[in-house]
């Protein structure tokens, strides 16, 4: 676990309404009953089990709701949320592939048993709004990232650049055992990026930097993820700061009005 060493405070509250896209780019459908079955591995618990049913669910209210094109990239997704493959979510094309999400999920039953061979199985029955895309990814929405480094010691700041090709504005999350909004903050408020101009992150002029430190005593390296979100609406995050809650505000942006582009890294200590 990690914190950004930093003179402001990451803990505010802003105001964000999913409504500014209107119904042009986005469509819901609500699912009242869907049902989803998944059997556990040795290592597996009960509740694992239960969210692999309850992600197979997702998937058939997708269909259901006749989004069925690249429906493998769905599977991985909702997978991405509750095995801790946040790697293989933004380092593949998962997100560029879907055309839909899933919200409001309610378990409205649930039934655990084994199989005959004795694994864990779980059946649920789920409602939920699947939300479908309207829109593809505008492959103009581009920008060129720079400055991040693959290793940081701890105490070393990090800081990095900003190209966009259009105007937008920019979000910014870190991942590591605990999550973090970075950009926007109470001292870096959001502001319009200008195309074609390079924007440097943090601002001098009001942060030295975004300092690196590793809060276990027990680690001496940590890898974390740096996720930058270039938004065309001004746009705020306002949900519990953890890594599925986040990326599914992600998801829930229409795929031409965001880009998104992360980066791996590790902090280490000094011996």
């Amino acid at each position: 676990m990690y914190k950004f060493l930093v003179s402001f405070l990451l803990a505010f509250a802003l105001a964000f309404s999913s409504s500014g896209y209107g119904q042009k780019k986005t469509s819901e459908q609500k699912i009242k009953e869907i049902s989803g079955t998944a059997v556990g591995g040795e290592s597996q618990s009960l509740e694992q089990v239960k969210q692999k049913a309850i992600n197979t669910a997702k998937v058939e209210a997708l269909r259901k709701a006749g989004i069925a094109e690249n429906i493998n990239s769905y599977t991985d997704y909702f997978r991405s949320e509750t095995e801790d493959k946040m790697e293989e979510l933004f380092t593949s094309d998962i997100l560029s592939n879907i055309n839909g999400t899933v919200k409001d999920v309610v378990v409205l039953e649930t039934r655990p048993g084994f199989t005959p061979e004795n694994q864990i199985k779980c059946d649920v029955k789920i409602s939920c709004t699947v939300v479908k895309y309207k829109t593809t990814k505008d492959m103009a929405f581009t920008a060129e990232i720079d400055r991040v480094k693959s290793i940081y010691k701890v105490g070393e700041g990090l800081e990095f650049s900003v190209k966009p090709h259009k105007q937008c504005y920019i979000r910014a999350f870190m991942f590591t055992s605990e999550s973090y909004v970075l950009l926007p903050n109470d001292y870096e408020q959001s502001t319009l990026l200008t195309a074609q101009t390079i924007h440097e992150f943090p601002d001098k002029e009001i942060i030295g930097s975004y300092e690196m430190t590793i809060e276990d005593e027990k680690l001496d390296r940590e890898t974390n993820r740096l996720v930058i979100l270039l938004l065309k609406q001004d746009l705020y995050y306002t949900g519990k700061i953890n890594y599925k809650d986040i990326t599914d505000w992600i998801m829930s942006i229409p795929p031409d009005e965001r880009m998104i582009e992360s980066f791996a890294f590790d902090i280490f200590r000094e011996k």
